[in-house]
């Protein structure tokens, strides 16, 4: 009877057990879902998240050490240097509004950061980029478009003045997929406006201009033109011209921290274009055009001031050109979800690294951990 007893007690105690187990795994996995399922929001929360708070610990590190150096921010508030002449005009209106106190500046800096990547949601709306929420979530909290663009370790880390150029971009890349007649002259102003602020697309213009001739697309020509060139004329060549100081300091700009001829830091610029201009015009598009003028002009800066950032815009590159690689079924415990390898995967993975890079390179060449 005993024996019984203990054979019908074994079974009701094991199926208490394994019931218990089944239910702990079942949260686990519903709380894993859950996270998966919610993974877009959670990936724009953060990213946004993170942006205040960086605004928050600048205040509080120069609260704590008021001698501690605002960086780009501090440069630009106490006198706007070496910019174009909208860049420049910007600035002082900014510096007016802020009444004196850099603190109000900086907060500036954080609104044109934030409001100039909200801007890059509707870039991928406009490019109809698949899981536009997920991807938007992973821009948002790019480590190395943060680290150049944001936070720096040693002093305030916005750079607004690519904040206001990436803005205009960004507009600018809205309008290019539109099929609509009149989105052709938004593309293109806002492009031009974008070119004025700072220089990184203007090499767009010689290689439109190209295209458009070998093409013969006078439509496409004349909207280009009546477009920028306004804009290039009124707002960088007759600065140049008539304004000394502008094109003084435009040329200091560019000697600084070389000693060699001017000329020499032009020549790798001039060969990535000219490559490119043999090798992809009749393929490429207005948007890779942009990214490798924008590259490109990095190169020439990148002799007077030696750091990676020139070069942040293959992230943009590696979003907006979708495509998979491979896909894999992940089976980590409870976990079980098949990943699809693709660009946005990449970009993100190849952007740490650029992060690690980026502080390898300025501690051994430059010795400060900064990315200003």
């Amino acid at each position: 009877m005993l024996e019984i007893t203990s054979i019908q007690i074994k079974p009701h105690l094991n199926m208490s057990t394994n019931s218990e187990d089944l239910s702990e795994n079942n949260k686990k996995k519903s709380f894993f879902d859950w996270i998966f399922e919610n993974s877009s929001e959670i990936l724009i929360f953060v990213g946004i998240g993170v942006r205040v708070f960086i605004l928050f610990y600048c205040y509080y590190i120069h609260i704590l050490d008021p001698s501690r150096s605002w960086g780009d921010v501090g440069l630009n508030f106490a006198r706007p240097v070496f910019y174009p002449v909208l860049t420049t005009a910007f600035l002082y209106i900014l510096i007016f509004l802020s009444f004196g106190y850099i603190e109000i500046f900086a907060f500036y800096a954080f609104l044109w950061d934030l409001l100039s990547s909200i801007t890059f949601y509707f870039v991928l709306k406009s490019f109809n980029i698949q899981n536009r929420n997920f991807v938007f979530g992973l821009f948002l909290i790019n480590p190395f478009w943060i680290l150049n663009n944001s936070f720096s370790l040693t002093n305030c880390g916005y750079h607004i003045t690519d904040a206001l150029f990436f803005f205009f971009f960004f507009l600018a890349l809205i309008y290019y997929p539109k099929k609509e007649n009149y989105t052709k002259y938004l593309f293109y102003l806002f492009l031009g406006l974008s070119m004025c602020i700072k220089y990184y697309t203007l090499l767009t213009v010689p290689i439109f201009f190209l295209k458009y001739l070998i093409e013969k697309d006078w439509k496409e020509m004349k909207v280009f033109i009546l477009c920028i060139f306004p804009l290039l004329f009124f707002l960088i060549i007759i600065p140049y011209i008539f304004l000394s100081w502008y094109s003084y300091e435009s040329y200091d700009y560019l000697q600084h921290g070389f000693d060699g001829p001017i000329y020499v830091r032009f020549i790798p610029m001039t060969l990535i274009i000219f490559f490119f201009v043999l090798f992809r015009l009749k393929k490429t598009d207005h948007f890779e055009t942009s990214i490798v003028s924008i590259i490109a002009v990095g190169t020439l800066i990148f002799f007077s001031f030696q750091y990676l950032r020139w070069f942040q815009s293959l992230i943009l590159y590696g979003i907006l050109k979708e495509k998979e690689f491979f896909t894999f079924n992940l089976k980590l415990g409870i976990i079980q979800k098949e990943i699809h390898v693709n660009n946005h995967v990449l970009t993100i993975f190849l952007s740490f690294i650029s992060v690690i890079l980026s502080y390898i390179y300025l501690i051994t060449f430059l010795r400060a951990p900064s990315l200003m």
